[in-house]
């Protein structure tokens, strides 16, 4: 179905645009999300309710797309210079049994780092993202931007460490001097890998729970960046 809106007025864009904030996205359970990749994503995935573009798209019929202007793409774009295609996802838990490689995140509150982690750990063939309570929300627009569509495809759910505990060791990502370097870590069957809190790292509470502290080596600088560490470490742990 293909209908025409030049105004931004029209009550359609105006929900849309809605969906910018947080409070209207758990009210709907449906998020915005942009460009052309990740409709692609986004469609596999079977997850998107409405399409706004600036010129028609090849997409199955049964999703509603929407012809607009620029005036609408911009008001509905997170993006400085958006791509001209925004659309609308429902908010969808990707169920997964019995998961072997577990990603944990303890507190990441930005969402550059949330969404790079979530794309990598799609890329290194990770089974699920965990989430802690305190982590930012992964359906924040600057994380769905920065996991470049792996949001789509990539199970992601809060929960605990405790939950998976049983079957599974527990990695660690730290500093402390009982830490093992990487080169020494050999990933076993089952696992979880926990990447800690952008300033303060991971939590006494769940380095008490650690079978293996993992660093990475590294000259001229205290720390690396959350994400960066996380590529770092799930490229050897996989």
């Amino acid at each position: 179905m293909i209908k025409v809106i030049t105004s931004k007025d029209n009550q359609r864009i105006k929900f849309a645009a809605s969906l910018k904030e947080n409070k209207y996205r758990k009210i709907h359970k449906m998020y915005l999300a942009e460009t052309k990749k990740s409709l692609e994503m986004a469609i596999s995935a079977q997850v998107v309710k409405e399409v706004f573009t600036l010129e028609y798209l090849d997409i199955p019929e049964d999703i509603p797309q929407y012809l607009v202007s620029e005036e609408v793409i911009k008001k509905l774009s997170s993006n400085v210079n958006p791509e001209g295609v925004v659309f609308i996802a429902e908010m969808k838990e990707i169920e997964v049994n019995n998961p072997n490689k577990i990603l944990y995140l303890e507190e990441i509150t930005d969402p550059g780092n949330m969404g790079t982690i979530i794309r990598t750990a799609l890329a290194f063939s990770y089974d699920l993202v965990l989430l802690s309570d305190n982590c930012v929300s992964i359906y924040n627009e600057k994380v769905i931007n920065s996991s470049k569509g792996a949001i789509f495809m990539m199970p992601i759910k809060k929960g605990k460490i405790q939950d998976y505990q049983k079957d599974h060791k527990v990695i660690v990502s730290t500093l402390a001097k009982d830490s093992i370097s990487l080169e020494e870590v050999k990933a076993p069957e089952k696992f979880i890998l926990v990447l800690g809190n952008e300033s303060r790292g991971v939590s006494s509470e769940i380095s008490k729970l650690a079978d293996i502290k993992v660093k990475i080596l590294i000259n001229n600088i205290d720390s690396l960046n959350v994400s960066v560490a996380g590529g770092i470490l799930m490229n050897k742990i996989h």
